[in-house]
């Protein structure tokens, strides 16, 4: 039986898919208001300020989705367990990330602390739909972020989380191999988090 290739992957969120990208990201906020994790709030992303954030972000190619892509059974041949190449396949969007160099909410986060914050990949509104926990996604999203760093010659990936969410920081710190630093001491206290990009040209 013929081994099957890894159905999941990343690409690159189109201007007609804004709908979609932010649809994720608030059913992502009410399980955590459900789960009583402050981390996101929600209706906060169909805002009119933070869904042109997000609509910038697209049209700058730097927001991307998980996608599940599979071969559609109409169009296999199933009389010897086998798929063709012609077969179509199916893709499902299963999560988003974005990914800033260049964002002021960045630089306000970090210019205090390093010594040069546009030195780095930001991640932001990582994301995988419950069902599809458990499959090694958010690493590989970290991963991928890291490669898309080193072709522009940065050497951290960097990310934030709400300051009390202590599950999401021990994550971090214990799973990912982040470095936590102190928390930002704005208005709205932020956990900060690196890790040098280890990553190799794909």
């Amino acid at each position: 039986m013929p081994i099957p290739l890894d159905p999941f992957s990343f690409r690159q969120a189109r201007a007609d898919e804004l709908d979609i990208f932010i649809d994720i990201l608030e059913r992502a906020a009410q399980w955590m208001e459900a789960n009583c994790l402050n981390q996101w709030i929600p209706g906060s992303f169909v805002a009119p300020k933070t869904r042109a954030h997000i609509k910038h972000t697209i049209s700058l190619g730097n927001a991307y989705f998980i996608i599940k892509t599979e071969s559609d059974p109409l169009n296999a041949d199933t009389s010897d367990g086998t798929v063709p190449e012609s077969a179509a396949e199916k893709e499902t969007i299963i999560g988003t990330f974005t990914l800033n160099y260049t964002d002021p909410f960045d630089e306000m986060l970090w210019k205090d602390i390093v010594d040069d914050w546009s030195d780095a990949v930001y991640i932001h509104r990582l994301v995988v739909e419950r069902e599809y926990k458990g499959y090694g996604l958010g690493p590989r999203a970290l991963m991928f972020a890291e490669q898309e760093g080193l072709k522009r010659g940065k050497h951290y990936l960097r990310l934030d989380c709400m300051a009390d969410n202590k599950l999401l920081k021990k994550y971090y710190r214990e799973k990912a191999m982040f470095k936590e630093f102190e928390d930002y001491p704005g208005e709205r206290l932020f956990g900060r988090f690196e890790r040098p990009i280890t990553a190799v040209s794909p």
